[in-house]
């Protein structure tokens, strides 16, 4: 959130991430005075379901990223091995440019944080 914020700010991010893909604070957020909308960092919060995968590798980011599962068994993959978030709190964390693309094993609620928050 902006470092000028002037009171506390709360919601839930279920809710005000609807339209952009459990992405709730970030670049992307609409209006200029909206508290959520910073170049600063990205936040995700997203259920994944059982099964589901990505099925290109998203192109390497010019940003670090950091996944943290929450509940679940979720894989995330690169190029060249997998690495598995079975336990809460298991985290993986890539540099920019890494290709990478997942797949859920179990409903997975993971949180991403990427940073710094940059438009493709």
């Amino acid at each position: 959130m902006k470092s000028d914020t002037p009171i506390p700010i709360s919601g839930n991010a279920n809710d005000v991430s609807k339209d952009t893909r459990g992405w709730f604070l970030g670049h992307f957020m609409p209006g200029d005075e909206n508290p959520l909308r910073t170049e600063e960092v990205e936040v995700k919060w997203y259920t994944h379901a059982k099964g589901e995968t990505r099925d290109q590798w998203a192109s390497g980011n010019p940003v670090k990223t950091l996944n943290i599962l929450i509940r679940g068994h979720f894989v995330l993959l690169f190029p060249d091995h997998e690495i598995a978030l079975e336990h809460e709190g298991d985290f993986v964390l890539f540099g920019p440019g890494v290709p990478h693309s997942y797949r859920s094993v179990e409903e997975s609620l993971v949180l991403t944080v990427r940073w710094p928050s940059a438009p493709p």
